[in-house]
Parts: structure tokens; C-alpha cells; sequence
């Protein structure tokens, strides 16, 4: 589609760009309601900038983890050349799931680690992932990368792609993956809004976009994604962050209800 675009006298990824917009877009939406919560900036902004480092180093940690059998096979050639094995490391791609959790790993540890509201900051911060998910993924289909299955029907063929095979039309399952990732924005935010301070917020998003991120991986033909025992590494991870997330959810509703039904206190409705 339009891998790069000219900038200043420089070819510039269009992922790249579509990250820097996301993040742009992301930070007009936190920064009021951080305000409006009474969240001191200052911690806003470095809890971001903890979650940028936590995403860069788990997006690739994980992708690296997806291709470790690919690595093995063939790790004499990359030892005899260390200018592929560092273009591997340092250049190649990441997976969102590493990223998201290195994002929340990062944050989680700053929050921890000065002693601030984790669930306000968590109910403020939970929106943003999706929202910024959305650009991602246009960058994605913008960079012919995470591409779909071939479809006659409903593909799309790239002309111009650095990943996939020009002239094959594919399904555009990064626009399908921005689409929900839209739409769990919305509601994300709505749930956030009406539970705002009990940090239900992130598990609630991750309970909606782990069966979407599940389903659509059975529409992706990219190669590289790590399949083991017939699912991909997205769909393991997809299947325990639900578990999980659904887990806590149900007991977060079960520690509100025996409060509110204890002794002497009338049940709500």
C-alpha cells in the first residue's frame, strides 16, 4: 500500500508514523482525564515513558521468542554473521501481546514502586491501549505487514508491500483488527467512566480483546507467529489473559456484592 512516505527529504516507514500519531492521539485523550481525576502530571508522564520502554523491550523480546526455533536451526549462519543476527535482534518486528505486556509490566512497577493509586492510574491509562492499537494497526496495513489469508473475495492485493507478496490479494485483517479495537475503545472508556478508581478497567479490556485477537489469528497468513501445538503464540497468550482476567473480574464482583450484603447493611439492587 504505502510502506513509506517522503518527509523531509526522508523515506520514512508509514508504521512508524501512524505509532507517532497513535501516540499523539493517546496522549489528547489521557492528559485531560488525568487532570480532571486529580492525577499529578509529572507521574503521568513517567509512568508513560516507563510503558514506552516496557513496549519496545516486550514487543521484541516476544518476537524473538515466536522465531527462537528459527534462530536455533540456523544459528550457525547468524553467529558467522553478526551484521543479520543484529538486524534480526534490533530491526525486525515485534508482536503487539509483548508490548502490551511489557507496557503493563513497566508502569505496574512504577506505580508499585512510588506508592501511587494503581487503580485510578490504571482506569485513567486502560482507554489508551486500544486507541493507540488502532493506529498500529493501520500502520500495519499501510506497511503490508501482519497480513491476512489469501481471498479472492474480500482481498486486497499490496503493490508496494516490504513484508507481504506484492500482487496476492489478502483479507485485511489489520483494518478488522482496527475496526474492534475501535469499537473496545468505546467501550472501554464507558466502563471506565462508570467504574471509575476500582481498576476494572484493564482486565475488562483485556477480557473483550482477547477472544477478537483469538478469533483473527485464525485470518492471518503471515508465517512468523510462533505456532505451537496447532495455535499460535497470540492465541495461548489470548486464552490465559482470559482466563485470567474473566478470574479476577468474577472476584472483584464477589468481594463488592459481600460488602454490600454484609451484616446490617440492606442488599443493593
Amino acid at each position: 500500500m504505502l510502506p513509506t512516505v517522503p518527509l523531509f527529504g526522508f523515506s520514512v516507514q508509514s508504521m512508524w508514523l501512524m505509532c507517532l500519531a497513535g501516540a499523539g492521539v493517546c496522549c489528547a485523550f489521557v492528559l485531560p482525564r488525568s487532570r480532571r481525576m486529580a492525577l499529578p502530571g509529572v507521574d503521568i508522564t513517567n509512568a508513560g515513558a516507563m510503558g514506552l520502554i516496557g513496549i519496545l523491550a516486550g514487543g521484541k523480546l516476544l518476537y524473538l521468542l515466536t522465531i527462537a526455533p528459527l534462530l536455533v536451526q540456523n544459528w550457525r549462519r547468524l553467529v558467522q554473521a553478526p551484521a543479520l543476527l543484529a538486524e534480526i535482534t534490533l530491526t525486525s518486528g515485534t508482536v503487539y501481546y509483548g508490548g502490551l505486556l511489557g507496557f503493563i509490566a513497566s508502569v505496574h512497577w512504577y506505580l508499585h514502586r512510588y506508592h501511587l493509586n494503581a487503580p485510578l492510574f490504571w482506569d485513567c491509562l486502560a482507554p489508551a491501549l486500544p486507541l493507540f492499537h488502532v493506529f498500529g494497526r493501520i500502520g500495519c496495513f499501510l506497511n503490508g505487514c501482519c497480513y491476512g489469508v489469501e481471498s479472492r473475495r474480500f482481498g486486497l492485493a499490496f503493490t508496494h508491500s516490504l513484508s507481504a507478496p506484492n500482487g496476492v490479494p489478502y483479507f485485511p485483517v489489520q483494518l478488522a483488527e482496527a475496526a474492534f479495537e475501535a469499537l473496545i475503545f468505546l467501550l472501554v472508556w464507558r466502563f471506565a467512566l462508570r467504574t471509575e478508581g476500582h481498576g476494572k478497567a484493564l482486565p475488562f479490556y483485556l477480557l473483550l480483546y482477547a477472544p477478537v485477537r483469538f478469533l483473527l489469528e485464525f485470518l492471518r497468513g503471515d508465517a512468523v507467529r510462533g505456532i505451537w501445538f496447532g495455535l499460535s503464540t497470540s492465541q495461548w497468550l489470548s486464552l490465559a489473559l482470559f482466563a485470567f482476567c474473566a478470574s479476577a473480574l468474577c472476584r472483584a464482583r464477589k468481594r463488592r456484592a459481600s460488602k454490600c450484603g454484609g451484616p446490617g447493611t440492606p442488599p443493593s439492587v
